[in-house]
């Protein structure tokens, strides 16, 4: 059989530059990491050996070159060349490779095409179709699971009987035709038999037939010329009537005529004086419109005053308090002013007082006293110069102190007053944010207000948008809809004249007139439109009324308006036939249908005009159908009329439908597309009516406009609100708070310097105590002889006094710089200036206030002005109206004396066309006498003329009627009734004298006696059905049918023969290569099973649902596992199913070896047990009778393989494989050898 010996791939998927796999022995396994490239082997086989590329997990075979998935393919080919070894040890190459132009083959180093390719591949049982040399990962419990269909599937791929599929189907179906022919012609034979004997029945009823029509003849000729007679005598004496009453009606019409010019001239100036008031009421609009336009630009000059005027009233109360403020400081600095210059002058008069003093209270020594004193002292300053010094330096301390202390002091003052400068500004802008609270409210208030205002005008734009979209979708719709139906042409002026006649006359008598007949009507189906029109013809136009009465008062109203003359139908007075309830009930006939109840009606009281104008007729499907409910059915003939428009009338008149009828029947959709007309109308009215409400939206536009200026005025102030209540109200507490605390901060400073001052003073003391002691002892000779206790008596009456008036002095100067300080710091203040700030911003606001005031007062003026025009204009379009209601009123006089004499008009002319009725109804009845003669073919006896003068008419309608209330008859009819008026009847033959009877009951009795006479002689004809009276030729028909129908029956015969023949060898064929294939794979596969299965217990079992022919039905297989019950193959495990399917596969490959098998991953679901037993016998088959080649992840399994095949992956960017051999064969031979060595 040959085996596989190597594989040489190049640039193939994971596999870069050219890799030699071999050679493989018996029983080879292929292993390596998941990702590896393992998958990508089983592809390299799969594509050499010819597989599509859908197959190969790529999407085209360029994706094959490595590194083409990442866009970097190593090359532009790739390919995989397959080495076979033959049994004669000869090798065969197959060799595929990808090229820009698709696939090349190769065999041998030779270019194949693909046919030839897998023909030879054929040749070494490899089908790449049925894959019986190779199972996918994951397939192997799929084969297992297949449905039996599936089953029979794979062994028709397998057996080769799939190829006759086609043929077996085409000949299966020849047969079926062949066999339904043969039986169609020997039903028809057996008709041809029936149809012949029917034939010899009426050539017998033909010739009795024709003696009683005879005899019907000569009975019906008396009675219609006795008709006639009366006719033509009726006839004359209406005409006589008739010419006197036109001469009277000519005369009322001239009256009319004068009256009617009166009606013209009142009209005319009504017309005009209706134009001039229109022109007034579009000045009303036009002013209306100006004063509209004109109110936002006033309301927004009155909403800035508002405004304004609130900044004034702001500005206002912040001056107050600025000159508040501005007074407050102008008298303190007037009181600090008056507070230092009375210092002033204090501080002069205690120097003038101190200096008095001085010279009264100094002490007076002599010269050389005074000299000694002096060298005493500079003695006493020399020996104490050092406690001098130290007393200096200790002042200095003192005096650093001091004026710290003051500088305290003078700080806190200066703190107080920044205090109460805070806290008045405080007090101001808390006033500020009050007024700001207030106006805010106000605004807010406002705000509302006038939103809520324009929340319902904008309600009502949005109402009105709202409809405006809908009703502008619904006429779009209604638009398309009509133009699609080419429903929008202009009707003509007589169709427009016509449907307002109904119009109007349904708005005067809306209870009375109901509308025409096809307007409250309408076919329930499309298909019956065209029977319908045919059989209601002219009263299809008609208008339906309540009663007669109803019917002349609107025949006088068309009159009056020159309108068209109209049919009527007066409900009270039509004669209406019973409905034949037989006639629903027909079924021989198919699709026979009641003509009354295929027409929808919308009022239910008008189903009567119905009833009148079907008469009891009929519709079939076909004109066939249709003749035979006319003339041959239950010895009764009816009215039916087909689908198409052919009308068989009782009477034998046969007329047909054509292109007129169908141009008619487009009147229904005529209705649906006046009523979508008049839907269009009612919806453009309403949209122009919201067109011109649109001008509500330019209110809503102010009042959004105001709104923005309101929310912004609001929005100003809460920023102004939050910049007080959020920065300087918070900034000015925190200010006084600070400044608070920094008082705190001082008071401790000076305490501790006045502590400072008071050690430096008792340190003063202490060396002054020593200074004194040195003093006291140099001068305490001089003192004994000036005659005082000590130098210092005299030194501190001197200085004390000294320093006493220093004092003093200096206590004015602190207080004087201090009250200059607060002068200096309210002067820098300058609230004055503040105060001429706020002044000068009132008097700008009150100027743009005066601007505004000015303003509104002009455009008060003028809208003032503008509502003083529109009502003078509104007064005039008063004025005109009444004079039109004056006008109109006397249109409606002189129209009511028309009214009078029309009605008297038409009292006559009611009677002229009562005898222009009668006489038209005498004519018709004598044309229709004549028509029936010639239809019936009853030939009455002529003077001159001929009956085949007489034109046979159809029904009249709308578009034929010149007098649509059956005043007149149509052109056709009068050249109709013209044709008839030349023929002259002979009376001679009648056998009663017609013209003793004066009275009309005698005449009807008359007539009634011939019609009786006439109806039992119709009455013993329709006895017997009407014969054919072509019977002989009938039978010459069917005698001829019968020879051609006996041929073809023979002929349908023989094909079935041949069909049937040809069928049975191809389907013998089919079983025949299906079993050959079928009965091999189900007798070993129980034995294949138990192999595998290491137990003889093991069953299992392959057989065909249908033994006759197997392939048609499917193939069921169940597997029996060793000490288990029978279960189904649903309910096996993962390990049993995969060994079911593996049982399957083998038998199928012992039927049909390929000369190896490839098994990718097929243990996955095997535990050790039985990944042993597979592998014992993958081990033992490999050994007899094929090549196995198994990807496997499990050394349990590989372990036991001839040779390994090492799949590994090399580092790279993209996934790259590596190949490693090993033969196993030598390895375990090399063990056995080193073992015996070893022992």
């Amino acid at each position: 059989m040959g085996y596989l010996q190597s594989l040489e791939i190049e640039n193939f998927k994971s596999y870069k530059g050219k890799h030699f796999i071999g050679p493989f022995k018996k029983f080879s396994s292929i292993i390596g990491p998941n990702g590896s490239g393992k998958s990508n082997l089983m592809d390299a086989v799969c594509f050499v050996l010819g597989e599509k590329t859908q197959n190969l997990r790529v999407r085209k075979l360029g994706d094959l070159i490595h590194g083409a998935p990442i866009g970097k393919p190593v090359g532009t080919r790739c390919n995989v060349k397959m080495t076979f070894v033959n049994d004669d040890e000869s090798e065969k190459t197959f060799t595929r490779t990808v090229t820009s132009g698709g696939s090349e083959y190769r065999v041998d180093g030779n270019v194949v095409t693909p046919a030839q390719y897998h023909e030879h591949l054929e040749e070494i049982n490899i089908f790449i179709k049925a894959k019986n040399f190779l199972v996918y990962q994951g397939a192997v419990e799929q084969i297992a699971m297949k449905s039996p269909k599936e089953r029979t599937q794979l062994f028709e791929e397998l057996s080769k009987s799939g190829d006759l599929v086609n043929e077996y189907n085409k000949l299966k179906q020849e047969l079926e035709k062949a066999k339904e022919d043969a039986q169609f012609n020997m039903n028809k034979r057996r008709g041809v038999a029936a149809e012949k004997r029917e034939a010899r029945i009426e050539k017998d009823e033909a010739e009795r037939y024709q003696a009683m029509r005879d005899t019907l003849a000569e009975k019906q000729i008396q009675l219609f010329l006795v008709q006639l007679f009366y006719a033509e005598q009726g006839r004359d004496k209406a005409k006589n009537d008739l010419q006197k009453m036109r001469d009277e009606i000519q005369n009322v019409r001239s009256e009319k005529s004068e009256k009617e010019g009166i009606v013209s001239s009142h009209q005319q100036e009504l017309r005009r004086a209706t134009k001039e008031m229109r022109k007034l009421e579009n000045e009303c609009d036009k002013k209306e419109k100006n004063i509209t336009d004109f109110k936002p630009k006033f309301n927004e000059s009155k909403q800035q005053l508002v405004h304004i005027k609130q900044k004034i009233e702001t500005a206002e109360k912040v001056h107050v308090a600025t000159v508040k403020l501005a007074k407050e400081q102008e008298q303190n600095l007037k009181e600090l002013e008056k507070q230092r210059k009375d210092v002033q002058k204090q501080r002069k008069k205690c120097e003038e007082k101190l200096q008095g003093e001085t010279q009264k209270h100094s002490l007076h020594l002599e010269n050389d006293q005074i000299l000694e004193y002096n060298q005493l002292k500079a003695n006493v300053e020399a020996q104490s110069a050092r406690l001098t010094a130290n007393i200096e330096d200790i002042k200095q301390d003192k005096e650093a102190k001091i004026v710290g202390i003051q500088t305290y002091q003078h700080q806190i003052k200066t703190l107080e007053d920044r205090i109460k400068q805070k806290e008045g500004e405080l007090e101001r802008q808390e006033q500020t944010l009050s007024n700001i609270d207030e106006n805010r409210e106000r605004q807010i208030q406002q705000l509302e207000e006038e939103k809520k205002n324009v929340k319902e005008l904008e309600k009502e734009v949005i109402e009105s948008k709202k409809l405006l979209e809908e009703y502008t979708v619904k006429l779009q719709k209604l638009n398309d809809e009509i133009s699609d139906a080419h429903g929008d042409s202009l009707e003509n002026e007589n169709s427009r004249r016509r449907n307002e006649a109904v119009e109007n006359l349904k708005r005067l008598y809306p209870d009375k007139v109901h509308g025409r007949l096809v307007e409250i009507c309408s076919p329930s189906q499309r298909k019956y439109q065209i029977a319908i029109t045919k059989v209601l013809g002219g009263n299809m136009n008609a208008i339906v009324v309540d009663t007669d009465d109803t019917a002349e008062e609107c025949i006088a109203y068309l009159k009056e308006q020159r309108y068209f003359s109209e049919k009527f139908l007066p409900l009270n007075s039509l004669e209406v036939s019973p409905i034949n309830e037989t006639l629903r009930e027909v079924t021989d006939i198919r699709g026979v249908k009641l003509l009354y109840d295929v027409i929808n009606c919308t009022q239910p009281n008008i189903r009567k005009i119905i009833q009148f104008a079907t008469n009891n007729s009929v519709v079939c499907e076909t004109a066939e159908d249709a003749r035979k409910m006319a003339f041959g059915r239950d010895n009764h003939r009816y009215k039916a009329v087909s689908l198409d428009g052919t009308l068989f009338q009782q009477s034998g008149v046969i007329s047909g439908g054509g292109s007129e009828l169908k141009h008619r029947a487009k009147k229904w959709d005529e209705q649906g597309m006046k009523k979508l007309r008049d839907e269009r109308k009612d919806l453009q009215e309403k949209c122009n009516a919201l067109h011109r409400n649109r001008k509500r939206e330019l209110d809503v536009e102010m009042k959004r406009s105001q709104l923005q200026q309101l929310e912004n005025r609001i929005r100003y102030t809460k920023t102004e609100r939050d910049r007080l209540q959020n920065d300087i109200i918070p900034r000015l507490h925190h200010d006084i708070d600070a400044l608070k605390c920094e008082l705190q901060l001082i008071q401790p400073k000076i305490n501790d310097g006045q502590n400072e001052v008071q050690k430096l003073e008792k340190k003063i003391s202490e060396v002054e105590k020593e200074k004194e002691t040195i003093s006291d002892r140099i001068f305490a000779d001089f003192c004994r002889r000036v005659g005082i206790h000590d130098i210092r008596e005299y030194e501190n009456r001197e200085m004390r006094f000294f320093q006493e008036r220093q004092r003093e002095l200096k206590a004015f100067d602190t207080e004087i710089a201090r009250l200059q300080y607060e002068i200096d710091f309210l002067k820098s203040e300058d609230r004055r200036k503040k105060e001429q700030e706020e002044a000068a911003k009132i008097t700008k606001l009150q100027e743009s206030k005066k601007e505004y005031e000015k303003k509104i007062d002009e455009q008060s003026k003028m809208l003032k002005k503008y509502e003083e025009d529109l009502k003078d204009t509104q007064n005039k379009t008063e004025d005109q109206r009444s004079k039109v209601f004056e006008l109109e009123e006397n249109v409606t006089e002189a129209k009511k004396e028309v009214s009078a004499i029309d009605r008297n008009l038409h009292s006559m002319e009611k009677k002229a066309r009562s005898l222009e009725q009668l006489e038209l109804r005498k004519a018709q009845k004598r044309h229709s006498l004549l028509h029936e003669c010639k239809i019936a073919g009853i030939e009455i006896p002529l003077s001159s003329g001929n009956l085949q003068d007489v034109m046979i008419e159809e029904e009249p309608d709308d578009t034929e009627n010149g007098n649509g209330n059956g005043e007149s008859v149509t052109a056709f009819s009068q050249q109709s009734l013209q044709q008839a008026d030349r023929i002259v009847i002979d009376y001679e033959t009648l056998e009663a004298n017609p013209r003793k009877f004066k009275d009309e009951n005698e005449v009807n009795k008359l007539i009634e006696k011939y019609t009786k006479a006439v109806s039992e002689a119709q009455g013993n004809l329709a006895k017997i059905a009407a014969p054919n009276l072509k019977a002989n030729e009938r039978m010459e028909q069917v005698r001829s049918k019968e020879d051609e129908t006996r041929e073809e029956y023979e002929n349908a015969c023989k094909k079935a023969r041949k069909a049937q023949q040809a069928f049975e060898r191809v389907k013998n064929e089919r079983y025949r290569l299906f079993t050959d294939f079928f009965e091999p794979v189900s007798q070993r596969i129980d034995e294949i099973y138990k192999q595998l299965s290491r137990n003889e217990s093991a069953q299992a079992f392959l057989g065909a649902e249908n033994q006759e022919e197997p392939y048609l039905d499917g193939i069921s297989y169940n597997c029996v596992a060793p000490g288990k019950r029978f279960r189904p193959m649903d309910n096996l495990s993962g390990g049993e199913k995969t060994i079911a399917a593996l049982a399957l596969l083998f038998a199928i490959h012992s039927r049909n070896p390929s000369p190896f098998f490839v098994l990718d991953e097929i243990d996955a679901a095997l535990d050790n047990t039985n990944i042993g037993k597979v592998v014992s016998y993958i081990a033992e088959r490999s050994q007899r009778d094929m090549q196995l080649i198994v990807i496997s992840l499990k050394e349990e399994f590989y372990n036991k393989a001839d040779a390994l095949v090492g799949i590994y992956p090399k580092p790279a960017n993209i996934t790259t494989s590596g190949v490693l051999i090993f033969d196993l064969i030598n390895f375990k031979a090399n063990m056995l050898d080193s073992t015996a060595v070893a022992d």
